[in-house]
């Protein structure tokens, strides 16, 4: 596939990380309350996104289960875009062309942690914003709900994880194929992202500022791992030691096309830790990345 040969140069990733970090300040501006027109704007669009799905949530049981099953479905949200990414890793099979590709995925995957790692801090520092679902301010319209269903609205909206998880991965694979960064990116907006404004469990401005998170942070680092051994460490590592790198490389892959669960099952075990032990949360943490035990 010759188009998979191309890899997104420096003039190219650059600016997608500045459009990204203006995006980023413009909407942070949103849960600090900054009275500007700028913040107009933004409550403005929010509300005209959800008068346009009102017109077509409740219309149908069918459609809207529909559409259920696919934002709840974790498998076929990441679980597509993964499977691009295999593809992308193999489409050259092992010549020396194919190390630069996966050079460039390699650096991009580093990005997709750095990006939902970014993502969580802001989740945790900025100001609480509620979910459209329960914020009667938003002219949110509640679908109709497969039986036994019950969203939950109780962690902030802003911004969106899954937003900046799929176009950081569409973007890593738009810097070795145009084609497949464009077929992730459509598949991210209209399957993971639209779907998760319908239902009410984002704004819309949640979803651009999760996409603006992405922008500014995987150019970013590719950029910075460009000056790095760690990505021709790793190429290394899977040509030397190709059972243990395709054991790493899978499980890292299974936990971003079901929602990080093999992280978050993680988290919930230090979050016991510190409870029933007493033990701060940044001591277990580095004993888990040093192996140092916590005092």
């Amino acid at each position: 596939m010759r188009e998979s040969a191309h890899i997104a140069s420096r003039p190219t990733l650059l600016p997608l990380a500045l459009t990204g970090g203006v995006l980023c300040f413009l909407l942070l501006l949103v849960p600090m309350g900054t009275p500007t027109r700028v913040i107009d704007a933004v409550v403005h669009f929010d509300v005209s996104v959800f008068a346009f799905f009102s017109r077509f949530a409740g219309r149908s049981w069918t459609v809207d289960t529909l559409i259920w099953s696919v934002w709840t479905q974790a498998a076929v949200q990441g679980g597509v875009v993964m499977v691009l990414v295999w593809g992308a890793w193999f489409s050259q099979g092992e010549t020396p062309e194919s190390r630069q590709t996966r050079a460039a995925m390699l650096s991009s995957l580093v990005g997709v942690y750095a990006c939902i790692l970014l993502t969580l801090v802001l989740r945790v520092v900025l100001p609480f914003r509620a979910r459209p679902m329960v914020d009667p301010t938003s002219a949110f319209q509640m679908p109709y709900l497969p039986n036994g269903a019950m969203p939950t609205a109780e962690s902030t909206s802003f911004p969106s994880g899954h937003a900046a998880v799929l176009f950081a991965l569409a973007i890593g694979l738009w810097s070795i194929s145009r084609t497949l960064g464009i077929v992730a990116g459509f598949h991210g907006l209209f399957v993971v992202c639209l779907p998760r404004v319908y239902f009410g469990r984002h704004w819309a401005t949640d979803i651009v500022a999760g996409a603006g998170v992405a922008l500014a942070t995987v150019p970013m680092v590719n950029e910075v791992l460009r000056r790095s051994s760690l990505v021709p460490r790793l190429l290394g590592w899977s040509e030397r030691r190709p059972a243990a790198f395709y054991s790493v490389f899978f499980l890292c892959s299974m936990d971003i096309a079901m929602d990080f669960a093999f992280v978050k099952t993680a988290l919930k075990l230090v979050s016991i830790l510190q409870l029933v032990r007493g033990v701060h949360i940044t001591r277990v943490v580095m004993w888990i990345v040093t192996g140092t035990a916590p005092a």
